[in-house]
């Protein structure tokens, strides 16, 4: 029998910042019949309103959701395809705008839904997850904002022989890195 859990939480970060290997979700058993498929994922503002300094402008977030920590948490290693510990990825843009009341970020249209990571079918998380962030912006005012989200899990029944091959999968494999 599966079962569908999901994992809510929150971060600060400054805009036109990165992080890597944030901690969403760790799993440190002998157990090694159960494992969980992301079958949803979404991040969003929380915090839209911060000043932005004098001019309106765009402003970018890219995040990804990797199976093993080592991801550099720079803009151009956040969304690739080419890292094998990386299973979803987002790229959403905003609209910054300077207002006489409050600044504020503004959606820019992403569809079908602005804050869904596109996942990697069939991953089976065996070992944890980590969440790689980063935004970047036309602004150089870099207030810190708080940034909300889901991770939509799914629980599989394993055989012990499918959950090694997994953990070996979920793993960094290029000897450079």
């Amino acid at each position: 029998m599966s079962r569908t859990m999901s994992l809510r939480g929150s971060f600060e970060i400054a805009d036109n910042a990165f992080m890597a290997d944030h901690e969403l979700f760790r799993y440190e058993a002998n157990d090694l019949t159960k494992g969980w498929e992301v079958v949803g994922a979404y991040i969003w503002p929380t915090t839209t309103r911060a000043a932005i300094g004098a001019a309106a402008g765009q402003f970018q977030a890219v995040a990804s959701l990797a199976t093993d920590t080592g991801n550099r948490g720079v803009a151009d290693t956040i969304c690739t395809a080419a890292d094998n510990r990386q299973i979803a990825w987002i790229q959403s843009g905003f609209q910054m705008r300077n207002s006489a009341v409050s600044d504020f970020l503004a959606n820019s249209g992403n569809s079908p839904n602005p804050a869904a990571f596109v996942i990697d079918p069939e991953h089976i998380i065996a070992n944890g997850l980590w969440l790689n962030f980063g935004t970047t912006s036309d602004s150089t005012t870099s207030p810190t904002r708080e940034w909300s989200y889901m991770i939509i899990l799914k629980t599989k029944k394993l055989d012990p022989k499918e959950t090694i091959l997994h953990l070996i999968k979920n793993v960094a494999q290029d000897i450079v890195n």
